[in-house]
Formats: structure tokens, C-alpha cells, sequence
């Protein structure tokens, strides 16, 4: 049984006649004739009847003709796929949220499609408990997202490592020294401070759209801290912080340029809930569609590279002023760019 007889089997009983299944093939009526009789002889059964006004299927015809349209409709539709996969390329939906979004997305997306013309990525931003839920659904091929504790049923690799410091005005009172460089070779430490050691501060806090926020609520209210204004992102926090109107909460990343530029500082946090582990997942119960796992393998390979880079950086935070009971040392390591 081959297709072309299939289809040729599935054009008669459709026209209702071995000739205008013929004219609709564009063949000659005889070979269409012999092909149906071929078919008939490997699955040994009579699948029609003929009569003046055409043929009309027996009870065996009118099972393969369910059977052969259901296996014509998947062999067209894997021709389609197949086709769509060499001339655009893999068709990713992937999931993010807004941390890796606004950091490393952007660069390795863009390495990614370079030597992908035609690759396709659908890319939404999603708190990172709906990124995880958009791969469960089945929504999304890839979640990228900081979560405390990994959801099962899920296949993970490590993505980025995600620093949140505490942006505050260049001159404010906690700040010496502002923003520096180190010169190659030196040794100079950045100080951190507690989160609650800011309770007496102003703070700009987020509307529930960022994954940041997610940890901002408990905080305020364990330390009491004062909070002046809610904004929805990261920009526009920098520029608050840099009015003066606030300290705020910031993945280092974000914030960093301006700290270059003496706009605004940083403060290392010593709080665990700083240091954030961003995770790359997909199912773990379902075939991954072409091109997920290529494109898994160059996200890690970024983030080994920038690692690497991240361990020649230059940059030094802000040290905190004060007494050191107040603002403990890191104990003399370097902080590196995240």
C-alpha cells in the first residue's frame, strides 16, 4: 500500500467515479484502474462496486476511506511542518521574567538570531511563578525565573546568577567615596549593609508586575521602613533614586551604568534574599519542539562566558559610611558584575 494509491483510492470514492478521479489527478482512467486493483489484491478484499452511474464502496471501502484521509491529513501536515522548520527556521515561545528580560535576554537573544535568520522567538514577560505555570500549560516552550524552591515535573539548568543592591543618591549620607573604579590589581572591597539597617530611609517600591516586588512587601513591613512612591519599572525607579525622592531595590545590572557615571550608588545587601539564582526549565514529561535544546545549550553557554567576563570586571560598589557594627565587610572579596 503506498500513498499515491491512497489518494487515488480516497479521489474515487470522493468524485464517485474511477474517470473523474482520473481527470481530477490528471491521469489516464486505465492506470488509475490497475492502482485500485493493485490495492485491492495486497489488502484482499473488494473495496467497491461498480454500477452505471459510477462505484459505490462496500463496507471494507468505507473503513479505508476513513483510515486513508485520516493518514493523508497527517502525512500533508507533516510535509507543512517540516517545510515551515527549513525555510523560517525554529519557532520558540519562551517565557521570562522581567529580571532576565531587562539583563541578559536581549544580548543572548541577539547571538542567538544572528546566525538564525529565519528563527522565530515569541517572547513574554511574566512574573516568574506565571512564567513557570505558561511551560506547565504547555503555553510556552522555555520559562526562565528566580524561584526559591523547583517545581516538579520540570527539567532545569542553571541560567545567570542576579545581584539586588540598594541604589540610593549619589551624595547621600550612607555613601563615601561614591562610585569607583578599581585600578587593576587592587584589592579594595565593597562594604555591605542589612536590609533592615535602612528602616529609617525613604523607599520607592513596585506595583505586583515585577518579580522584585514579590520580596518587597514582607521586607517593608519587618523593618517599617517608609515607602514614598510605587512605580512599574526599573527605568523609571532608577530616575526616582537619582531625584533623591528614595532608596530603592534594584537587580545590580539595572543600575549599574549609572553608578559608572557618579548618577547614583549602590549598597550591597548581606541579606541571603539578594543573591538570586535565575533557572532556565522546560516539561520534563513532554518531546521538546526543534530547536528547544540548541537554544537551551547557547543560553548556558552565555552565561559561562559572561561569568568568565564577570571575574575581570572592574566595577566596585559604593562603601557604606558608618561604624563597621553597622556595616559589616564582605570579608575582603571583590564584587563582581553581575
Amino acid at each position: 500500500m503506498d500513498l499515491v494509491s491512497l489518494r487515488l483510492f480516497v479521489d474515487v470514492a470522493e468524485t464517485g467515479s474511477i474517470a473523474a478521479a482520473a481527470a481530477r489527478g490528471h491521469r489516464v482512467a486505465s492506470a488509475v484502474s490497475k492502482r485500485l486493483s493493485q490495492l485491492e489484491a495486497e489488502l484482499g478484499t473488494l473495496l467497491y462496486e461498480r454500477h452505471a452511474k459510477g462505484v459505490v464502496l462496500t463496507a471494507a471501502g468505507e473503513l479505508l476511506l476513513a483510515r486513508a484521509r485520516d493518514i493523508l491529513r497527517g502525512v500533508d501536515a507533516t510535509v507543512r511542518e517540516v517545510g515551515g522548520a527549513r525555510d523560517h527556521g525554529p519557532h520558540l515561545r519562551l517565557s521570562a521574567n522581567h529580571s532576565a528580560m531587562a539583563q541578559f535576554l536581549p544580548d543572548d537573544l541577539a547571538s542567538w538570531l544572528a546566525t538564525r535568520p529565519a528563527a522565530r522567538i515569541d517572547l513574554v514577560e511574566r512574573l516568574s511563578a506565571d512564567a513557570v505555570r505558561a511551560v506547565v500549560d504547555g503555553h510556552a516552550d522555555v520559562a526562565i525565573f528566580c524561584w526559591p524552591t523547583l517545581p516538579a515535573g520540570l527539567r532545569t539548568w542553571p541560567y545567570r546568577s542576579d545581584e539586588l543592591v540598594v541604589a540610593v543618591p549619589a551624595n547621600h549620607r550612607l555613601v563615601r567615596g561614591g562610585p569607583t573604579r578599581r585600578r587593576q590589581g587592587s584589592e579594595r572591597a565593597a562594604s555591605a549593609v542589612p536590609f533592615e539597617a535602612l528602616a529609617d530611609e525613604p523607599f520607592i517600591a513596585y506595583w505586583p508586575n515585577l518579580s522584585v516586588a514579590t520580596a518587597m512587601p514582607p521586607l517593608l513591613e519587618r523593618t517599617r521602613a517608609q515607602v514614598r512612591l510605587h512605580v512599574a519599572n526599573f527605568e523609571a525607579t532608577c530616575r526616582m533614586v537619582e531625584a533623591g525622592l528614595g532608596l530603592a531595590v534594584l537587580p545590580l545590572a539595572n543600575v549599574e551604568a549609572r553608578a559608572r557615571q557618579g548618577r547614583v550608588a549602590c549598597l550591597r545587601l548581606t541579606d541571603a534574599w539578594a543573591r538570586r539564582q535565575l533557572t532556565i526549565a522546560i516539561r520534563d514529561d513532554v518531546e521538546p519542539r526543534p530547536g528547544v535544546l540548541p537554544f537551551i545549550d547557547h543560553l548556558v553557554a552565555c552565561a559561562g562566558i559572561a561569568e568568565s567576563d564577570a571575574n575581570r570586571s572592574g566595577f566596585s560598589l559604593a562603601e557604606p559610611r558608618g561604624p563597621k557594627e553597622q556595616c559589616p565587610s564582605t570579608g575582603g572579596q571583590t564584587p563582581r558584575r553581575r
